[in-house]
Formats: C-alpha cells, sequence, structure tokens
C-alpha cells in the first residue's frame, strides 16, 4: 500500500544558498562534438572524469576544468523501454533508452538505443555512439546507441 501523500504549508528561506549554474563543461563537450569526439572533465585530485563536466568534482568538492577526452564505446549500466509515448499513446515501436558509462568516464549520459530487439538489451551490454553525417557541435550530433 502506498504512503499518503502529504503537503507542508509554508515556505522555505534559501537566501542563504548560492546557487551556480555552469555551462563550461557542457560547452567544451558540444564544441569537441564538432569533431565526432566525447571530451569532459576530469578532478586532478581524485581522477574522477564527468560528462559533461560539471565544475565541481562531486566527490571532492573542489572546482575542476582539466579537459579529458572519453570513448564514444561504453556500457549499459540500466535502462527502460517505453512502449507508450508521454500522453500515453502506444508507440508504433519500442524506445529502449539506456544509462550508459562511456569507456573513460565514471559519470553516466543517457540516450536512445537502435538497431536491437528489447528483449536482447541487458546491463552489462557494450554500445557506441551513433553520430550523425554532418557535425554541428549540437546534442542531436549523437543520434543513438547501437550495438557494438
Amino acid at each position: 500500500m502506498m504512503e499518503e501523500t502529504r503537503i507542508v504549508q509554508g515556505t522555505w528561506d534559501i537566501s542563504t544558498f548560492k546557487f551556480r549554474i555552469e555551462g563550461v563543461g557542457l560547452r567544451r563537450m558540444l564544441e569537441n562534438m564538432k569533431e565526432g569526439k566525447l571530451v569532459g572533465t576530469k578532478c586532478h585530485q581524485c581522477g574522477m572524469v564527468y560528462l559533461p563536466g560539471p565544475f565541481y568534482c562531486r566527490k571532492c568538492h573542489i572546482e575542476i576544468n582539466e579537459p579529458a577526452e572519453v570513448s564514444d564505446h561504453g556500457e549499459i549500466m540500466t535502462f527502460t523501454i517505453g512502449y507508450a509515448d508521454v500522453r500515453g499513446n502506444p508507440l508504433e515501436e519500442p524506445r529502449i533508452a539506456p544509462v550508459v558509462k562511456m569507456d573513460g568516464c565514471d559519470s553516466w549520459i543517457m540516450g536512445v538505443l537502435q538497431g536491437v530487439k528489447p528483449e536482447e538489451v541487458h546491463v552489462g551490454m557494450r554500445v557506441k555512439v551513433q553520430w550523425a553525417e554532418n557535425l554541428t557541435g549540437s546534442l542531436q550530433d549523437m543520434q543513438y546507441f547501437v550495438p557494438e
């Protein structure tokens, strides 16, 4: 049985928190995608590599900005199979959405997997990026993943 949702009336003062939205890692990744390369950010202290790169290491909590090339091959860590769109309408073909750990990277990225039947997908499956024919430096350059 599910727990009942509870609503707490009131406000939380977040004025003491500092929020920083940084686009350096994403810009670096997109710029290098024009050449069919994935470049993340590496922590100089612990060696963690992130794609796209944040401005601080999630492990050491220090600022990072060292570029690190990452392979366009990786391993499926988890996945989901969608049979309906966001409105609940059935899809003609199931949509496979894997979360992939690229070789040489410690973080995971999500995408779409094609060229395989839903029953053939499994955790640990090796995949690679299918690059667009004309690279423009946008997220659409990584069209989808395909099995290795």
